[in-house]
């Protein structure tokens, strides 16, 4: 693939609970995990998803609502998700990859945006102003009439990371996303170094291949 212009795909367009929307490879001794509308690759090693993926439709983009933050353990990890108690004090907060804004559809859906396993230690300034901005980037772009198809996760092959917590949970260096239309018509990635707490999106955009080499994730198979 190269930055912003075709690529070859067959995909189907589904109902947004199908479940079958495009997924990344699973990594080895990962655990494979399906929820309602999001489906993450948890890998122990880390107590952190290696990516957690979703379909974001039109409507899906536009639906409004509100929540309350209430984060709980993922109970379909049978190894066991990160605890709240991990990150008392420990100066960062739950950031997530899968975010609650683009889960409106369903109530289910909502509430599994708060399990742990959906959860990665951000920096607040970090989270607010580069992270968020980016999600809000590709709600506009679904906004637009298309379904997109997005992976997203912490760079795993920085390791090895310091710790914080009972659990450990890593702290990784660089986070990623990426973005492919429904259509195999345009796809983009973002890579972002967890340090950072300014620039716009367009700072952080490489090609999907470049994204595949940095983590050895195979996106769209």
């Amino acid at each position: 693939m190269k930055r912003f212009f075709f690529v070859s795909a067959c995909l189907i367009s589904l109902t947004i609970y199908a479940q079958q929307y495009e997924l990344p490879v699973t990594g080895a001794r990962e655990q494979l995990v399906k929820h309602t509308l999001y489906t993450l690759s948890y890998n122990e090693n880390y107590e952190l998803a290696s990516w957690a993926a979703y379909q974001l439709t039109p409507e899906q983009a536009k639906a409004t609502g509100t929540f309350k933050e209430k984060y709980v353990e993922d109970p379909l990890v049978t190894t066991g998700s990160a605890s709240t108690k991990d990150y008392k004090d420990a100066g960062f907060i739950m950031g997530q990859l899968v975010p609650p804004e683009d889960m409106f559809n369903s109530i289910l859906a909502l509430e599994e945006a708060f399990l742990t396993s959906n959860t990665v230690p951000q920096k607040p300034s970090f989270n607010k102003y580069v992270w968020k901005n980016i999600e809000k980037l590709i709600r506009e772009w679904a906004k637009e009439g298309n379904t997109m198809y997005i992976a997203t996760g912490p760079v795993l092959k920085d390791a090895p990371f310091g710790t914080f917590g009972q659990n450990k949970i890593s702290i990784p260096t660089r986070y990623y996303k990426v973005v492919m239309d429904v259509r195999g018509e345009r796809a983009v990635g973002f890579v972002m170094r967890s340090n950072v707490a300014t620039g716009a999106p367009k700072a952080f955009a490489v090609s999907v291949d470049e994204v595949e080499k940095i983590t050895g994730i195979d996106f769209f198979p």
